[in-house]
């Protein structure tokens, strides 16, 4: 009996330790993961900015006495610059302080609060989640001292002057006429604003939470961070009127009948003042138009200081010094000091805005120039300037050699084509000439080579315009032989050939243009602008006129206008303290495409 048994009773053993190794291989798999763990994958990425789910004192408290403001969200939040990027108005001293803690932005003042006043803080994009950075744009925090909320807001947009280019991260600033002991007009160069908002990425601001006072409109681009205009070089834009607030309801995006209750909880033994419940009913309440609320325009600017000053000095290259001013030179004067000339020493060059003067130099007994500069009689500068310029070297048979100055010739050609219906082509030389060879001058036309007909554009002698019967779509070499054009320094030129092409008339568009100056009378700047806002041609208008800009490469064009108020011939920025407004600028609303063998027409009232 014993005999038989052994066999089941190993049988049942030998299972009995399978599923003990079973159960021991299944547990050391199980560990081994939950040792080893990996990151989840897939699921949606977090989009939501933190949400405030408590406020104390709450949110548009009134009778507001406290020194300390907390506010707590739903999620870890990061806060970034809060000393620029949280406006508060009316502004508090520099001293209040922001500390996170846990979830939780703790606002600390320390200054005496203004009776009888609403404070808002605009939080901007300061605050966004810790894990995402998702942003919570242009969260408020208000409270009043008084018994009552102000409630007019007053909105805008701030945009450059001279481009209308929508201007960001600019301050909008509220004064009161509250100041027995400053003017005014001062007010934004010596106090801080009372209101104060910052501009989006469109250049708009909005203010909210004001009085019903008349206020002056300012905006600063704050370059010290003391909301002071007190530096020439910050940005200002002003209204000529008093701007003042006007109710303006929330905007809901939904029409929906929805209510929402949020019940914020603070800590036991504050019943009445730390629970807040905001009902807001949702509702559509502009079926069939648009409401529009007053909008105020302002035109940035940097004021200009009207005393001529001297930019820059450089040597340009050898016996070339280009001169840079700050305003258009009317009649300067250069008296060398270190030496005496004999005879005439320079010749002047001017710029087409006649902001930069170059001086071209012929005999200097000296390795450096130290000249006084006057402008209209006015002294500007003394300025001392070395002559040593380091020659070119070309490398032969291993060797380095002196390379001899030679005259440098540039040409008009655009990209090896010759828009000869514009005008004849031109060769620039980098030195005023004394004479010319032109007899010497060859063209090749096809299989004929001839003596091509050529003479100097300007006094100075730099530019040469070639002459010939241009045909369209014809190839042409031009030939400049070695040593025919001779500087009054006494370089000359390596010879040079260009080949081009005369283009054809179906290559180019036109603009045709009517104007009307019909808002304001007097003069107009006409401007073509290419993509990158470059100067192509001007012309000036009275009156209705119709304007041609003809052989125009394809391409996109921009047309702009410039009331000149001033008749002299550019855009002029402001005087804030004259009560001067830069000089108006418009464009025509579209960018015009050009297209080849293609007339545009237009029609455009100013």
């Amino acid at each position: 009996m014993k005999t038989q048994l052994l066999p089941q009773i190993s049988h049942m053993l030998l299972y009995k330790k399978s599923i003990f190794f079973l159960l021991l291989s299944f547990i050391i798999i199980l560990l081994n993961h939950c040792a080893n763990p990996v990151s989840p994958q897939g699921g949606k990425k977090d989009i939501i900015p933190p949400k405030p789910v408590f406020f104390f004192p709450p949110n548009f408290s009134t009778s507001f006495h406290d020194r300390r403001i907390k506010i707590t969200f739903d999620e870890f939040i990061q806060l970034k610059e809060p000393k620029t990027k949280i406006t508060i108005s009316p502004p508090l001293l520099p001293n209040s302080d922001f500390i996170l803690h846990g979830k939780s932005l703790v606002i600390k003042m320390d200054d005496s609060l203004q009776t009888n006043t609403t404070f808002s803080f605009n939080f901007g994009e300061s605050i966004s989640d810790l894990t995402e950075n998702n942003v919570l744009h242009d969260f408020s925090y208000v409270f009043t001292t008084g018994t009552h909320i102000d409630s007019l807001s007053l909105k805008g947009k701030i945009i450059d002057a001279f481009d209308l280019t929508p201007q960001k991260d600019i301050f909008a600033l509220l004064y009161i006429n509250e100041n027995d002991t400053i003017p005014f007009d001062s007010l934004p160069c010596k106090v801080r604003s009372y209101y104060m908002a910052r501009t989006n990425d469109k250049g708009e601001f909005i203010l909210h939470n004001l009085r019903n006072k008349p206020y002056k409109l300012f905006a600063l681009k704050d370059i010290n961070s003391n909301y002071l205009y007190d530096l020439s070089s910050e940005k200002v834009a002003f209204l000529d009127s008093l701007a003042t607030g006007t109710f303006i309801p929330p905007e809901f995006a939904d029409s929906t009948n929805k209510k929402d209750t949020l019940v914020i909880k603070d800590k036991p033994g504050r019943p009445d003042s730390a629970i807040l419940k905001n009902k807001v009913e949702k509702k559509d309440t502009i079926k069939n138009g648009h409401i529009s609320f007053p909008s105020y325009t302002l035109h940035l600017f940097e004021q200009i200081d009207s005393t001529q000053k001297l930019l820059k000095s450089e040597m340009v290259q050898k016996n070339e010094v280009r001169f840079v001013y700050k305003f258009p030179a009317l009649d300067p004067e250069f008296t060398p000091l270190n030496f005496t000339p004999e005879g005439t020493w320079k010749i002047m060059e001017f710029s087409k805005k006649r902001d930069t003067v170059l001086l071209w130099l012929m005999s200097i007994p000296k390795d450096s120039l130290i000249v006084e500069i006057k402008d209209k009689g006015r002294k500007t500068d003394t300025v001392s300037l070395g002559l040593t310029v380091k020659s070119k070297k070309r490398r032969s048979s291993g060797k380095e050699n002196e390379k001899p100055d030679r005259l440098d010739l540039g040409t008009t050609f655009w990209g090896g084509h010759l828009n000869q219906f514009w005008g004849d082509p031109e060769i620039i030389s980098s030195f005023p000439l004394s004479h010319a060879v032109f007899s010497r001058f060859l063209l090749v036309d096809n299989k004929d080579t001839i003596h091509v007909m050529a003479n100097f554009r300007d006094s100075l002698k730099r530019n040469i315009i070639i002459h010939y019967k241009w045909k369209e779509e014809a190839r042409y070499l031009l030939i400049i032989p070695d040593s025919v054009l001779f500087s009054i320094n006494g370089l000359t030129n390596d010879s040079l050939k260009l080949d081009f092409q005369a283009l054809a008339l179906k290559n180019f568009g036109s603009i045709r243009m009517e104007i009307t100056p019909e808002t304001k009378s007097g003069t107009y700047i006409i401007q073509l602008l290419d993509d990158k806002e470059n100067i192509l041609r001007q012309s000036r208008i009275t009156q209705k006129e119709k304007i041609e800009f003809n052989y125009l490469f394809p391409g996109k064009y921009k047309i702009k206008a410039i009331l000149d108020r001033n008749n002299n011939g550019r855009w002029d920025s402001g005087i804030y303290l004259k009560h001067l407004q830069p000089e108006e600028v418009f464009y025509f609303p579209k960018i015009i495409e050009v297209r080849s063998n293609w007339d545009v027409e237009e029609t455009w009232t100013l």
